[in-house]
């Protein structure tokens, strides 16, 4: 059952009434506008993989120099994903992704004037300077727009758009790559933020619209038990060490597997391209297919810790069946494996994403998304370099493959256990409130 609260008033003075209950013609304009920042967000940060072999070859990179330029971006997102939250709510939805968007298509365009390894660290750490803050937006203003009966799906939105756009970025770059060169294809991806950001200023700036400066009351669509984050929390251990566990293959197919098709398979860029849109539509699946099964066990009345433990443990193992492509004959071969296995992985992680932003109070949903973010930076960050180390010292994949199979077992594990203890500490408090209730 669905606790509906106001958001506490003792946090700010004279709070702002809006209480949303309709959706409005300008409220769908506004949302529409969110999921294409989003795609536009993940269309210029996917161009570099997308791009990858043909520039590692220009440049004459190692991989271990690819992995510290991605790295390079997950470093400054650690920070600005802490701190955008925090700058969001001061300067307001509307201007924060305005300059956000300003900031990111900028450093996504500079690309195109990299003639070194240091300049592509220098443009990446950049685009993440505009990038953290803008994902802290794109959070709080669907969380404001939309009415509680409809801010999950808001969130799955955001995160399709988010997809989408990694989806279009092999298919767009790779295309005008072709025709311009891959300094062509950063100009072309960078300035599509040109035609958003006129958009936005129309609709945004609304006097209807609800994404002023300042505080904000909103109803709250929360779960009962809301708590305060705390790091007592074996909720919030379980959603950190979680995904602390589980990143290795979002930044293998992230910045590894355009340069994986071309060394094992032997695949040329055009054709890379034309393959690496498809697991970012099993991303797009497979987050859907884990938010519908969750709601499917818990209209069966199963608890919504034992629903997601069920479709967590069939997503993180069924990841390992990335190992199997191996024993593929053909890089389309290996592609449906990988494919596979991201449709699993994707499921199972957007169920772990739910599970750490319910653990929370709803007032400190942002700062939890915030948490959440930087520790899958944090993660990129400490990995991406030595993944590319792995492949320099073996000269192959093997030993990546068995590692990011096996990593997200381990936090799968790690996961079922404080998520239990969790459980457990909550069961036990209720039932020692109880009779004094009573009495």
């Amino acid at each position: 059952m669905t606790a509906v609260a106001s958001e506490p008033r003792a946090q700010t003075p004279a709070p702002t009434p809006h209480v949303s209950t309709t959706m409005t013609g300008l409220s769908w304009a506004l949302v529409v506008m969110l999921v294409l920042a989003a795609i536009l967000n993940y269309l210029d940060r996917q161009t570099l993989s997308t791009l990858g072999p043909t520039i590692l070859d220009e440049f004459h990179l190692s991989k271990e120099q690819w992995g510290n330029i991605t790295a390079s971006f997950s470093l400054v997102y650690i920070f600005s994903s802490l701190l955008g939250g925090w700058w969001i709510d001061r300067v307001g939805v509307r201007n924060g992704l305005l300059i956000s968007t300003l900031v990111w298509s900028i450093a996504a365009a500079g690309h195109a004037f990299a003639h070194s390894y240091h300049d592509l660290c220098f443009w990446r750490m950049m685009l993440a300077l505009g990038e953290g803050p803008g994902a802290a937006a794109l959070a709080k203003g669907m969380r404001r727009v939309m009415v509680p009966r409809l801010r999950d799906t808001g969130s799955a939105l955001i995160g399709f758009g988010w997809a989408a756009g990694a989806l279009l970025a092999p298919l767009i770059a790779g295309f005008i790559a072709e025709k311009a060169g891959w300094r062509g294809a950063f100009l072309a991806t960078g300035g599509l933020c040109v035609l958003w950001i006129p958009m936005w200023a129309i609709l945004a700036y609304r006097p209807a619209a609800p994404f002023r400066s300042g505080t904000v009351e909103i109803i709250a669509a929360n779960d009962t038990g809301m708590r305060r984050l705390s790091l007592r929390s074996f909720a919030v251990w379980a959603t950190v060490l979680g995904i602390l566990c589980t990143v290795s293959p979002t930044v293998f197919i992230n910045n590894f597997l355009p340069l994986y098709l071309k060394e094992v398979w032997h695949l040329q860029q055009f054709e890379i391209t034309r393959m690496y849109w498809q697991p970012f539509l099993a991303t797009d699946i497979g987050q859907l297919l884990g938010g519908l099964s969750v709601f499917v066990f818990v209209r069966w009345r199963w608890r919504y810790l034992d629903a997601r433990t069920l479709v967590m443990t069939l997503g993180m193992v069924g990841a390992a069946t990335i190992l199997l492509a191996r024993t593929a004959d053909s890089g389309q071969h290996a592609m449906y494996w990988i494919d596979l296995s991201r449709l699993s992985f994707q499921a199972a992680y957007t169920v772990l994403g739910v599970y750490g932003i319910e653990s929370v109070a709803e007032n400190q949903t942002a700062l939890m998304s915030g948490l959440m973010n930087a520790t899958f930076s944090v993660c990129n960050y400490v990995l991406a370099p030595r993944l590319g180390r792995m492949v320099d010292q073996s000269h192959g994949y093997d030993g990546v493959l068995l590692m990011i199979a096996v990593l997200p077992i381990v936090g799968l594990v790690l996961w079922i256990v404080l998520s239990r203890l969790d459980q457990w500490r909550h069961d036990r408090q209720r039932l020692l409130a109880a009779p004094s209730a009573m009495g």
